[in-house]
């Protein structure tokens, strides 16, 4: 679907947007909050062949910061600790 590259800061991510911006890239959202995880913020975007790229800071260890991880699957046989993933 896309490929994601994690940021250091929120600054980091407003200073890609502001950079795509510059260089007239289409933006296909954000930046902006998102639900996925506490603290997620991201930009999304289209290289010139149309590959989506995202980039997005996630505060901590986001997902894995809890002592049971939240699931970003809806699958029930998702399994962050499986070889198979």
């Amino acid at each position: 679907h896309h490929l994601c590259l994690r940021a250091r800061s929120r600054e980091d991510v407003d200073k890609v947007a502001e950079k795509l911006e510059a260089m007239g890239a289409f933006i296909d959202r954000g930046p902006v909050e998102g639900g996925w995880a506490p603290g997620y913020y991201y930009i999304v975007f289209e290289d010139p062949d149309g590959i989506r790229l995202e980039v997005n800071y996630v505060p901590g260890k986001g997902l894995l910061a809890f002592e049971q991880p939240l699931s970003p699957s809806s699958d029930p046989d998702w399994d962050q600790n499986s070889p198979k993933f």
